[in-house]
Parts: structure tokens; sequence; C-alpha cells
């Protein structure tokens, strides 16, 4: 392109393209007379709606240039000729806040709240002026490094509706403005009011929070219904740092029905002022991602196996971050010490291990088998059977193995006329009766395993004999611990053969009937249960003495 090209009307250089439109482009231009940069917006020439795009721009120089305030863009001068038409204004040294949100978010937090009150101010005064913007987003809004914002793009701002103009004013014969920030009345071609900016400013700030913006679709036309009919979700659930105030805001001005909205930029403004934006400080806040990011970035590079993508990247972070350098030779100093100790831990074992079995295999000496020891094998547990003792009332020596106390009630066929069972006794009875003369009264028999004792006759009017068996000093050792089951006394087992209570010592006749001695040895004797239960016995009637047919004493009562 030749010099002369370069210049507008011979007197505006252009310098940088800034950006570029369907209809129009932003270049930096140097000003020949007094060397300013200032910014130019240049219409196209060669697109089809040239003439409207002209007509638009003139009337966009007709609202700049009635706006004066510091976080606006100042407006130069318009002009259109027969070869360009254009408006001058303030070049700021700046990109616009979409880039910046791109490139870093975090340097945008960091002067998040001095954005959003300059947005909310300038917008205020662009209000105040009974102008709509009708386009805002993060495109039109310039940052600096110092926080310092320029607000700018009136190409689709109009004049607010009042009165009957309001009343009479019909629908929109186009929808204009962007499909992301576009408020829902824009969508059903209704009359803007202030309450658009407020929708547009709501899903920018929703943005800048969360890097997001709060509705996306793949076609436009599924964007433009999300929109219309779907609730915005909070920034919190994006950025967990974000406020549960800042929801409040920004769910408010992203209400469906413009009337639901705040009713004007002050007021979203006081509430932004008073509030605060993010739950911790963002310096803290970045300094611990940060101390993340490098806490990962360490785990990862020291675990992996490098390739040489890794270790191009490893390579540029150490050089070109110190701290970072510090913290990775620590981390791997200290990895690298761990590791030694485990070996010389694991030659230590080896080591040992070795120098045992070298031990016990060198020659001259046999190694002593270790100890082989047996763990106690369970003894046979005996039944715990109580010791049977004597029945009380029995004398002692008493023959073993007799059984012990009375049954509680004999079995039937019991035969009839055999004495009941003594009660029981607190000790055996002792003779409390005078003697006749030439009685002697036998002494207790020792119990003995031998053949049983033989009790001497006592007769009336011998003389007394001594007791063959010596008395017991000490009472008999209880018997030892019967390991199985004592039989059970079986109702069909013979009746046993009960001691008399005592000696009658008045009718001297019953002692000279006593059976002898080996008799009465005998039916001390224990009695064998035979192997097999039979039935007993039944008790034997007395002999008939009369007449056999007595069927008929059976309906006379017992006693005649």
């Amino acid at each position: 392109m030749a010099d002369e090209e370069l210049l507008i009307d011979d007197q505006y250089q252009l310098a940088v393209c800034i950006a570029s439109g369907s209809s129009s482009q932003v270049w930096e231009v140097i000003e020949k007379s007094s060397a300013r940069h200032l910014a130019m917006k240049l219409l196209k020439t060669d697109v089809p709606e040239f003439k409207e795009n002209k007509a638009q721009m003139k009337r966009e120089s007709e609202i700049h240039k009635t706006l004066d305030h510091p976080m606006i863009v100042k407006f130069e001068r318009y002009s259109s000729n027969r070869d360009h038409t254009y408006i001058l204004m303030e070049y700021f040294r700046a990109s616009n806040l979409k880039l910046q949100i791109k490139a870093d978010t975090n340097g945008v937090h960091l002067k998040v709240r001095q954005l959003f009150e300059g947005v909310c101010a300038a917008l205020s005064y662009v209000h105040q002026k009974g102008f709509i913007h009708r386009d805002i987003k993060p495109d039109n809004v310039l940052m600096n490094k110092v926080g310092e914002i320029r607000l700018c793009d009136f190409s689709l701002s109009s004049k607010q509706s009042t009165g009957f103009a309001k009343v009479f004013a019909g629908k929109l014969k186009n929808i204009q403005g962007t499909r992301t920030y576009i408020a829902p009345e824009t969508i059903r071609k209704q009359q803007p009011s202030f309450q658009t900016d407020m929708y547009s400013l709501g899903v920018m700030f929703f943005e800048v929070l969360t890097c997001k913006t709060p509705f996306q679709a793949p076609t436009p036309e599924e964007l433009l219904q999300k929109h219309l009919r779907t609730e915005p979700p909070n920034p919190s659930e994006f950025n967990p740092n974000v406020s549960p105030e800042m929801d409040r805001i920004i769910a408010k001005l992203l209400k469906k029905k413009p009337s639901d909205r705040p009713a004007s930029v002050e007021e979203v403004l006081s509430e932004i002022k008073r509030v605060r934006i993010f739950k911790e400080d963002i310096v803290d806040a970045v300094a611990a991602k940060k101390a993340n990011e490098d806490k990962d970035a360490l785990e990862m590079l020291s675990e992996i196996r490098l390739d040489s993508r890794a270790d191009a990247k490893l390579k540029s972070m150490l050089e070109t971050n110190p701290e970072f350098a510090k913290k990775f030779a620590a981390e791997k100093e200290s990895k690298a010490s761990i590791k030694k100790a485990a070996n010389d831990k694991q030659t230590e074992r080896i080591k040992n291990a070795e120098n045992v079995e070298a031990a016990r295999t060198k020659p001259g000496k046999t190694a002593k088998p270790a100890a082989i020891t047996t763990p106690p094998q369970p003894q046979p547990v005996a039944l715990q059977q109580p010791i049977p003792m004597p029945m009380q009332g029995y004398p002692q020596g008493y023959p073993q193995g007799y059984p012990q106390g009375f049954p509680q009630a004999y079995p039937q066929g019991y035969p009839q006329g055999y004495p009941q069972a003594p009660p029981s006794f607190s000790g055996y009875p002792q003779p409390q009766m005078p003697l006749m003369p030439g009685m002697t009264i036998p002494a207790p028999v020792a119990p003995q395993s031998a053949p049983s004792p033989q009790v001497p006759t006592v007769q009336a009017g011998a003389p007394a004999q001594a007791p063959q068996s010596k008395q017991p000093q000490t009472p008999p050792k209880p018997p030892a611990i019967v390991t199985r089951p004592l039989q059970p006394q079986l109702p069909s087992q013979a009746p046993l053969q009960p001691q008399p209570k005592e000696i009658n010592t008045k009718t001297p006749q019953l002692l000279r009937q006593q059976p002898p001695v080996e008799n009465r040895a005998k039916s001390l004797a224990p009695i064998t249960p035979p192997p097999t239960a039979k039935k007993p016995t039944p008790p034997v009637a007395p002999p008939a003495t009369g007449p056999t047919d007595l069927d008929f004493m059976t309906d006379l009562p017992d006693v005649l």
C-alpha cells in the first residue's frame, strides 16, 4: 500500500489496526499536525449495506458527542465524504475486557471491584442522559493495568421512549445485539429500556467472575431459547470463591421480566460497594492456587518418566521460576534420601541373613537344630460329677457302691408290706436305752474292700465280745471322681433291702430271730441291675379263702 493510501484526509496516518468488524474497523492513527495518537472507527465502503451503515454511524456520533464522562471514551469528531466516513475518538492504551479474561483471569479478579464500579458509574451516566447502550459486553469495555476503564461503542444506542412515544411505539423490525448478552425482551422485539442494559450487565459480571457465560448452546436458536426460558445458574457453582451476596445481585440482574430487575444502575452500584465480591481475598486465593499448582507440578514431574516434551517443560519452569527450582531440588533431595535409607535397610537385612546362614553351614560345627516346642496336648476332662457323699442317716462303714439315698417314690408293683422310705435323717440314731442283763450292742463295721465284715451275733446272756475290726479314727476318704455317668435306678430293678430303723431292745426274741451273719452280709451287698430292663412284676394277690367268684365284692365299700 502506498504512503498516500495510509493517510486519511491528508492528516491522519493509519498506524495499527486494533479491531475489525463486519461493517467497520478500528485503527490507531497519528494526527500529523499535533502528533497525537487517536482511535479512528473507519467505515468499510466495499459492503452492500454501506448506506445503512453510514446512517447508523452518523446517529452514533450524535449520541457519542453528547456524552462526556471520565469512564467513557472521549469523542473527537465525525467526518463523512466521498472517500471516507469515520469517527475520531480518544485512544485509550488498553485491550478490551474479553481478551484480558482469557489471558489473565487473576489479574482481572484483582481489579474486579474497580471494574464493576466503573462500568456501573459509566452506564448510570448514559441512562441519566436518556440513552440505552443496548450492547453491554466485555468487548466494549477497556481496562488498563491500573484498573481504569472506558466504555465504548454506541453504535446500537437509542433514546429511551417516554410518554406517548412509549405507548405508540411498536415492535422492533430487527433484533440487534450480541446473542450471548441479549435480553429476553429484545428477542421478543419489544421496545428496550434501562433494564435491558442491566440484563447484559449481569451476563458480563457472570463471565468476569467465572470465565463462562451463563447460557451456552450449539446453535444460535437454542441460545436464544435459553435466554427466554432457562433459569441461570449461580456464579459460585463455577467459582466457589464467589460470595453469596454477589450471587444474589447477579441473579436479580438476570431475571426474565424487566420489572423484576433493579430499578436503576445506582441501586446496583450501591449494593456492589457494600458487599464482598469474593469470599477469600483474591491475593491469598491466587497464592494458594499458585502453591497448589507448583505442588501438583512437582508431583507430576518427579513421579512420571520424563519424555522430551515433559523434559522441555520442566527445564523452562526451572529457568523461569527460581522458587519452583528450589522446591523441585528440595523435593528431589528428600525423595533421594528416603530411597537411600530404604535401600540401606534392605541391604543390612540381606547381610544379616547371609551371616546367619554362613554360621549354620560352617565346617567343623554342626548346627544345632532349633528346639521344637510342641504345644501341650489337651488332657481329657473328667465329667464334673459331684462327689458322692454318704446319705445322712447311714452309719459309718456302710458298704461302698450302695445306692445313695432312697428313691423319692417306690415304683409301681413294689411288694406290699415293705417298709416305707425313711424320712431325711439328721444323723444316725445312737442307742439311748438301758441294756438288759447279758445283752451287748454290735459295734459299727469298718469299710473293707475284702470280704464283707463279720458281724458277731449278740445273744442274750452271752458275754460281750470285742469287735474284730478296728474303728477308723478318721472319716473315710471320698470315692474317686467317676468319669462315667451313674446308672440310674430303674423301676424294674429288684427292691432294695433296707436296714431296720432301730433295734428293739425290749423284745429279746427279735434278736434271737435275726438271720445269721452270712445272710446279713449278702443282704448288704450291692444289687447289680439286670442287663436288660424287664417289666415290673405285678403284686401277688393273697390266696383266696372263700369262693372264687367274688365279683359282687367290688361294689361294697372299703370298710364294712
